[in-house]
């Protein structure tokens, strides 16, 4: 094996692995030491690699709809903590416990879920995962 060939490979190890941190790095969107709730109704739910996504209408403050993007982890890591592709669905109205955004948007990284009445979705994280 040449030095070039250690070089490049070294090279190429790390680009990968900042790639890696970059893309899954909370810290990166959300701010990671504070919490928000955000109560709203579902219009979509993606239960998909890499990030299930949820989708939500929340009446603001001064009245006006406003269209949330709520983050969670995947759905591999969602089925050991009881979530499904069902857990949610259009019209459902649901109360999420997460992390706001760094920039101020309507983007929340998902730690615990409500529904409506008050019961918890899933488990929440550090329970079962």
């Amino acid at each position: 094996m040449t030095l070039r060939s250690v070089f490049f490979g070294v090279l190429l190890l790390v680009l990968v692995a900042g790639a890696a941190s970059a893309h899954h790095s909370a810290p990166v969107f959300y701010n990671v030491n504070e919490r928000t709730t955000v109560s709203g109704t579902v219009t979509e739910f993606r239960f998909s690699n890499p990030h299930a996504i949820l989708k939500l209408e929340v009446v603001g403050e001064d009245g006006e709809k406003q269209q949330w993007t709520a983050e969670t982890t995947s759905p591999s890591i969602l089925r050991r903590r009881g979530w499904s592709q069902t857990s949610f669905k259009p019209g459902d109205k649901v109360k999420l416990e997460g992390m706001p955004s760094l920039d101020g948007t309507y983007l929340i990284r998902i730690t615990r879920a409500f529904h409506e009445d008050g019961t918890e979705i899933g488990l929440p994280p550090g329970t079962n995962n």
